[in-house]
């Protein structure tokens, strides 16, 4: 296979698609005798809101704006199904599915004030996608995580380009974006930064895959609004704005199941606005996923279920200047660790990666085994806003509190004189975390002949291990502090941001009692600075392309600086070295988009130089420990270099849908002059898809096709062995490329009076030919294949007033 020569089409169609969207327009409806008619409101204060884009159906121009009153009327509409779009500077979109086959239809919408304000997403009508700013950005909204519900997060983000997955078996995965991951990667839950033990390639992030309505990918450094260690990218995870309808309840209640490891999941939220208290709103929400031992397409792939449970609710208040919102949230998961990845024996080890599966044949069950991890994640945030008078007038300050604590346990499969490995954890982690946020928002203004706003904020954050058994992480406290201007200009066509931030750290960690890998209490302090300038430049209508300069760093993690010992979730020996210093990176990306009523694209090329990267390399003989024998690891640090590019482009045909998208990235290690380790293999996707006419109860049925193509990572780092052969440095040679195919279908049922009634069901077959493969980035890939064959069906039913 010839894959480069595909990455290579990516580009070229990727580039020339935009040119079908000036295919002739389909034939119109002729004028229908429905109206659609309403009111458009700021969420947050009940006022009126003039000047709202209403679009009906961008293709055939049906739409219009509300009025002084924020009112509208469009008549003429056919009578047909319709999903409008109402959109206004300012506010986040939103989306409402009408249906006037019964009938005229009016109705009250709520727009949400964005609180990232214009700097970050400017929607105007239809053109969201042009206008995102200097960085490749990517967001899934409210339908496509509703389509991935009961999955990881980062096996939700794999859909996005420049996104692969880190995976520890089947029960772990962690997003990597760009080739970057982990700490380079800032996850925002609700705003609040998620702090907890992701330290190295195994920690995923403690996420209820169900609880977001809305998730923003940016791609690249972005350090300024962020902080340390925002190196590759960070990805926004939000909730829906609570009810403000006076009166409103209602909820949704969504259900999954999946054949591979016979996993169920299900997830029940309410949500409502009291009419004794204007302006309080609330939301509840508890799920639960529970999944037996995975299967690859040739054997099962013993104690990896995994039982997952979480619950979270909100409640906020809102005034006209002033609104504060109470968040919490608690997630706790149990999961097995592949039986086949631990060995007692060289001639295990030597045994397992020869045969390239389990020596062993298991058989599936729910039971969760030593070696397994038990894990939670408590999370109370508190947040408010405040719109001042006077000489601030316009402005907006933002502040928020938020409180963690991350739990983990790992128990090893040894029996150490006969003692039940599940009886105590072989190494015990309790993460403590406070952060608090102030942001002010200038009121816009005009300067040089176009307008302008800027953003200054502080953040700080405490942090400390209360809680240890083993002495794989000494026990530490940090302190971090941090400051940022932002600015945001715009004129005409062009749009320039720049910003600068000032980052210091102080951590000291106290020595282990006892033991190899001890030392003295260690005090250190960092200081970096992050800076940050972009310039978007609109085109035309349907064209705008963005750049971007950045500069981020981050300072060694505490796993690099000081672990000593076995990681039984890897299943690797690992060593920190002390002498390691702060990662410093520079990058610049060009971003071309393309957005029409019929299709719509994004490529990126992007190029970044990260001085002293921080990466584990193994080590060329594995080591023997009372608990096993085990593949040995360091800590190091070398310059490196990224290139890539990624990007999508998506056509709507009528009722056929086309979408493509691929990534390619080359990393460097530029000190040894060899490739990185454990850098994405080239990636292309399509999809096609197929809508229908509506059947009855059965709207929007729509089929769907699609193929993912992952090449051979053939640029990998090697040593030469003690007989003189070359060999892997990571001990087995990368895996071949692989296709996986897919299959779906999907429909809404519209059930009752209201138009919230609409269920939605879908019936989706991943890995269709139940492909046998290894992916480069799981753990895994010495023991084992990836699993096989998997259908997924997922109910959604919504319920309540609207």
């Amino acid at each position: 296979m010839v894959f480069h020569a595909r990455c290579a089409a990516l580009l070229v169609l990727t580039v020339t698609l935009p040119f079908f969207s000036y295919a002739p327009v389909l034939a119109q409806d002729g004028a229908g005798s429905r109206a659609f008619s309403g009111v458009v409101v700021d969420a947050r204060t009940g006022a009126a809101l003039p000047g709202v884009n209403v679009v009906v159906d961008a293709e055939r121009g049906l739409g219009g704006a509300t009025d002084e009153d924020g009112r509208f009327a469009i008549s003429g509409l056919p009578p047909e199904s319709f999903l409008v779009r109402f959109s206004f500077v300012g506010y986040e979109s939103d989306s409402l599915r009408i249906d006037l086959t019964q009938g005229s239809f009016q109705t009250r919408v709520s727009l949400q004030p964005v609180s990232e304000v214009i700097a970050e997403v400017v929607v105007e009508g239809e053109t969201e996608l042009l206008e995102r700013g200097a960085q490749a950005v990517a967001v899934l909204e409210a339908a496509e995580l509703d389509a991935a519900r009961g999955q990881s997060l980062g096996e939700t983000l794999e859909a996005l380009p420049g996104v692969t997955t880190l995976s520890t078996g089947p029960t772990i995965t962690k997003p990597v974006v760009r080739g970057l991951h982990s700490e380079r990667v800032v996850v925002l839950n609700n705003g609040v930064r998620q702090e907890g033990q992701q330290w190295g390639a195994e920690h995923a992030p403690e996420i209820d895959p169900f609880a977001h309505d809305r998730v923003e990918l940016v791609r690249g450094a972005a350090g300024v609004e962020h902080g340390v260690g925002a190196i590759g990218g960070v990805v926004r995870l939000e909730e829906a704005p609570l009810p403000s309808v006076l009166g409103a309840f209602g909820g949704d209640l969504s259900l999954q199941g999946f054949s591979n490891s016979q996993q169920g999941a299900g997830s029940l939220m309410l949500e409502g606005a009291p009419t004794v208290v204007p302006g309080f709103g609330f939301r509840v929400q508890g799920s639960a996923r529970r999944a037996g031992d995975a299967r690859t397409p040739d054997y099962v792939l013993g104690n990896t279920a995994f039982f997952e449970r979480s619950a979270n609710a909100t409640v906020g208040l809102t005034r006209d200047r002033w609104g504060v919102e109470v968040h919490g949230s608690h997630f706790a998961t149990d999961l097995g660790i592949y039986r086949g990845s631990h060995f007692n024996t060289f001639e295990g080890i030597d045994t397992v990666l020869e045969l390239g599966r389990p020596p062993v044949d298991y058989t599936f069950d729910y039971e969760i085994d030593a070696p397994k991890q038990e894990i939670s994640h408590t999370l109370a945030s508190v947040s408010g806003f405040f719109r001042p008078d006077g000489v601030l007038e316009g402005a907006l300050i933002e502040a928020r509190y938020g409180y963690q604590l991350n739990k983990r346990k790992e128990f090893d499969a040894s029996r150490l004189g006969g003692r039940d490995p599940l009886a105590r954890a072989a190494f015990a982690l309790d993460l403590a975390t406070h952060t608090l946020n102030l942001k002010l928002t200038t009121a816009p203004r005009t300067l040089f002949g176009g307008d302008g706003f800027a953003v200054v904020g502080v953040d700080g954050m405490n942090q400390g291990n209360v809680g240890q058994v083993g002495y794989l992480i000494p026990n530490f406290r940090a302190l971090t502090g941090g400051a940022f201007a932002r600015t945001t200009w715009q004129r005409g066509p062009l749009t320039l941001d720049a910003g600068l931030r000032l980052d210091h750290r102080w951590q000291q960690a106290f020595p282990r009692e006892r033991g190899q890998g001890s030392f003295e209490r260690d005090k250190r302090t960092y200081t970096g600075v992050s800076t940050a300038l972009g310039a978007t430049w609109r085109l035309s209508p349907t064209w705008s392309i963005a750049t971007n300069f950045a500069t981020a760093w981050r300072p060694p993690s505490i796993n690099e600086l000081y672990s000593y010992g076995i990681h039984h979730g890897t299943a690797q020996f690992e060593r920190g070295e002390r002498s390691l210093g702060e990662e410093r990176s520079l990058g610049a990306d060009l971003t071309l988009r393309h957005q029409s009523a019929r299709f719509e694209a994004e490529v990126s090329g992007y190029a970044q130089r990260i001085a002293d990267f921080l990466y584990l390399r193994p080590l060329d003989e594995p080591v023997v420990t009372s608990r096993g024998i085990f593949p040995d690891f360091a800590y190091t640090q070398d310059d490196a270099r990224l290139v890539g590019i990624d990007g999508y482009a998506q056509a709507r045909l009528g009722r056929v849908t086309l979408a493509m998208s691929g990534s390619l990235l080359r990393g460097t290690n530029t000190d040894l002059d060899e490739a990185l380790l454990a850098m994405p293999a080239d990636r292309l996707g399509f999809d096609v898809g197929f809508t229908a006419p509506d059947l009855g109860p059965f709207e929007i049925p729509t089929l769907e096709l699609g193929a993912t193509l992952v090449g051979e990572q053939d640029r990998f780092p090697t040593r030469l062995a003690e007989d003189g052969t070359v060999v892997p440095v990571d001990y087995v040679a990368p895996p071949d490329g692989y296709t996986l195919l897919r299959a779906g279908f999907s429909t809404e049922v519209h059930y009752g009076t209201s138009d919230v009634h609409h269920a939605r069901l879908s019936l989706t077959v991943e890995n269709l030919l139940d492909t046998a493969y290894r992916d480069y980035l799981s753990r895994y890939r010495f023991f084992a294949q990836d699993p096989g064959r998997n259908v997924v069906l997922r109910l959604t039913v919504p319920f309540g007033t609207p």
